[in-house]
């Protein structure tokens, strides 16, 4: 019992460090990328970020424009424009970059500059 609250206890806190970074900054930084390296996807990761992105195409957004922004933006505009919950879309920008570093890491530094 004592294992899964660690690790509910570290989800919360990384998740935390992560709204922090994208609040503070708007913008991708060496220690975002370092948090990224550091971040293993789970299935659950990639359900949930898959489900967002049929959402998002349902809704005729497009998912990397979306992301740029959560990135970029300040919370207050973003959730004006989209109407979404900005700390919900930075776990699924998140998932997005790993992917991306992890696949192409070329288009990722592109993305986040």
């Amino acid at each position: 019992m004592e294992i899964i609250n660690f690790l509910q206890h570290k989800n919360a806190r990384d998740e935390a460090q992560l709204i922090k970074l994208f609040a503070k900054s708007h913008s991708l930084d060496e220690r975002l990328d370092a948090l990224l390296a550091n971040k293993e996807l789970h299935v659950h990761d990639h359900a949930l970020f898959l489900a967002f992105l049929a959402y998002v195409e349902a809704q005729h957004m497009e998912a990397q424009a979306l992301f740029y922004d959560v990135i970029h933006l300040p919370k207050f505009q973003f959730e004006a424009r989209y109407q979404m919950n900005w700390a919900q879309v930075v776990k699924l920008a998140v998932t997005f970059l790993t992917i991306l570093r992890e696949n192409d890491y070329e288009s990722y530094e592109q993305f986040s500059s």
